[in-house]
């Protein structure tokens, strides 16, 4: 199978999502496990609950490692809140705080895997008057750990994009 350039590939992933949003209101969570001869798997992920998101991302990881996976690019709807002038304690957060509050909603593409460096694109939106509108892109050149992968994207050398 043909080479593809999966910082790329995420990028068109990525704009695909954006137009499902625009189109139906809603994006599923979706894992999109890249093998090693380049073939794409489609699963979802399940960020319901805080069992089913380690259940179904163990599935997930499991099987990209059967695949000899190169990458888990990985796209759904979050919300995020600045913590930088907060004080934030860990334990004290219970799943979903953040999803209900009033936090900004974006579209979150990450990008993991051995051997390369994770990567991910946050893209906040609104809606106003039932219309999506979409911000400024934003991009985490060292990506960002969810803990949805535990093991999966710690690597010693990773290669630079």
């Amino acid at each position: 199978m043909k080479h593809i350039d999966i910082r790329d590939h995420a990028l068109k992933l990525l704009s695909m999502s954006k137009k499902f949003l625009l189109e139906d209101g809603d994006l599923d969570s979706t894992a999109f496990i890249i093998t090693h001869n380049n073939e794409q798997l489609i699963r979802p992920i399940e960020l319901d609950q805080e069992s089913s998101k380690l259940e179904s991302c163990s599935k997930i990881v499991e099987e990209a490692r059967k695949q000899m996976a190169s990458a888990i690019i990985t796209i759904f709807l979050a919300r995020s809140k600045d913590f930088d002038n907060i004080k934030f304690e860990q334990e004290d957060y219970l799943w979903g705080d953040i999803q209900n509050s009033s936090s900004q909603r974006l579209i979150l593409m990450t990008l993991s895997g051995p051997n390369i460096k994770n990567w991910a694109i946050a893209l906040p939106f609104k809606i106003l008057n039932g219309k999506i509108i979409f911000g400024k892109q934003v991009e985490y050149v060292a990506g960002v750990d969810l803990g949805f992968f535990p093991g999966w994207s710690e690597q010693q050398d990773p290669k630079i994009f």
